[in-house]
């Protein structure tokens, strides 16, 4: 499935991390397709957990902003083929975010506000137990990698992530695959399919085979999520 990434003759040494990471995923994917959902966890955690330190270790409003998803794989590429709006929208009843071990990208920005929600939500703490808040809490969640993005709630939803506890349902829900048949990344670059031509340079090693291996998924019909 991803053997191209493989047999080019000039490949420079730069890509090594890129081509370990795809082919741990061919070596799941022979033993157990659906760990594939393990790695797109393992990809995103340190991203995650970036995240959640920023207004920790940032001072007030110096935290990273909220992520724009149509800039999340391609940032300075075209915008036009990164609106999830102009792709398949999913029920969003069929899915639930466990935000104990999902892919979950809230960026907590505000200090003050993260200091009352780390120290009063959650279990033994003043407000109990983590819930959902059906009017704050916004996720939109791209599927075949099953990575949520935060649009409200990102201080609640740290918490939730950082004790361990709560579900959510997703608010949109979009099958971005056909993303997949427009871009191919070859771990420097994000080329078009129909005319290699660079879109985008590859600005994280972790990210560009995320891209991928959502291509592995997307071929063996590997769902995250889904309920």
């Amino acid at each position: 499935m991803l053997d191209w990434l493989f047999i080019s003759k000039d490949k420079p040494v730069r890509l090594k991390k890129f081509d370990h990471i795809l082919g741990f995923a061919q070596a799941l994917a022979k033993n157990n397709p659906s760990a594939l959902i393990d790695l797109v966890r393992i990809l995103l955690r340190p991203l995650q957990s970036e995240l959640l330190l920023s207004a920790i270790e940032n001072e007030m409003h110096g935290a990273r902003h909220e992520i724009e998803d149509y800039k999340f794989f391609m940032p300075y590429g075209p915008s036009n083929i990164q609106m999830a709006f102009d792709y398949p929208r999913l029920d969003s009843d069929k899915f639930l975010v466990q935000l104990n071990r999902d892919p979950v990208l809230p960026c907590p920005w505000h200090r003050s506000r993260y200091v009352g929600t780390l120290a009063n939500i959650g279990n033994g703490k003043h407000c109990g137990n983590w819930k959902e808040d059906a009017i704050n809490h916004n996720i939109t969640l791209w599927l075949p990698w099953g990575i949520a993005f935060v649009h409200g709630g990102n201080h609640s939803i740290a918490a939730g992530i950082v004790g361990g506890e709560g579900v959510l349902r997703p608010k949109e829900v979009y099958d971005m695959g056909k993303l997949l048949d427009l871009v191919q990344c070859d771990g420097k670059h994000y080329r078009s399919k129909q005319d290699n031509k660079v879109l985008d340079t590859v600005h994280d090693d972790n990210i560009a085979a995320l891209f991928e291996v959502g291509r592995l998924m997307r071929h063996l019909h590997i769902t995250p999520m889904a309920i």
